[in-house]
Order: structure tokens, then C-alpha cells, then sequence
């Protein structure tokens, strides 16, 4: 398998700097941030520099990782299990098919 390698000369966009005005959350993502906050509760905290290795499992191959990465991020962070996703240097996120369920390991960093 041949591997890519490119250095993009561009400043990255933020996700916030894409939408124009406020983001609002709906009921849904509302109530799935709770359940996620009710099932961190309690986790420990990070302090400082960490890493974050996210395993999705999906019933179906139609699900775009990326896309669920900063919802669970944020709740990560409400969560107090880190200071601020702003602390996060490295980031592993991979996709399985099987019963869905995520699967987190924060580790700090020197």
C-alpha cells in the first residue's frame, strides 16, 4: 500500500470559524450528552497534555468517524476528566463494525 505524505501551506479552519452566528445543540444532542456525562462521571482527571484514542463500533460501514469525534470530545471536557480539549496533542480515532459503542483511553503527556 503506498502512503501519502503532503504539507498543506494553509492556516487549518476551526469548525466554529465554518458557521456563520451560534450553533445551537437540539434535544438530541442534549440528551445524549447527558447520558455521556452520566456514564464519565467520575472518570479521574488529566491535567495538562494529554493524548486520546476514540474507538467507534458502528452496526453499519455509512459512518463517518470525524463527525462524532467532537461531540464526545466536548463531553469529555464537561466532564472534567481533562482541564481543556485545547491540552489535546494527539488524537487516534478508528472505526469498527460491531454492537456500537465507544471506547476511550486518555493518557497525559510529558
Amino acid at each position: 500500500m503506498k502512503m501519502i505524505t503532503k504539507t498543506l501551506s494553509i492556516k487549518p479552519l476551526s469548525i466554529n470559524a465554518c458557521f456563520q452566528g451560534r450553533r445551537f445543540k437540539n434535544k438530541a444532542h442534549k440528551q445524549y450528552e447527558a447520558q455521556l456525562l452520566w456514564q464519565l462521571k467520575k472518570s479521574g482527571k488529566i491535567k495538562g497534555k494529554y493524548k486520546i484514542e476514540f474507538d467507534f463500533y458502528f452496526k453499519t460501514t455509512n459512518c463517518d468517524v470525524s463527525n462524532y469525534i467532537k461531540v464526545v470530545e466536548d463531553a469529555i471536557v464537561k466532564a472534567e476528566l481533562v482541564d481543556d480539549d485545547r491540552y489535546c496533542y494527539e488524537l487516534i480515532a478508528r472505526k469498527h463494525i460491531g454492537e456500537p459503542k465507544i471506547e476511550l483511553k486518555i493518557e497525559p503527556m510529558e
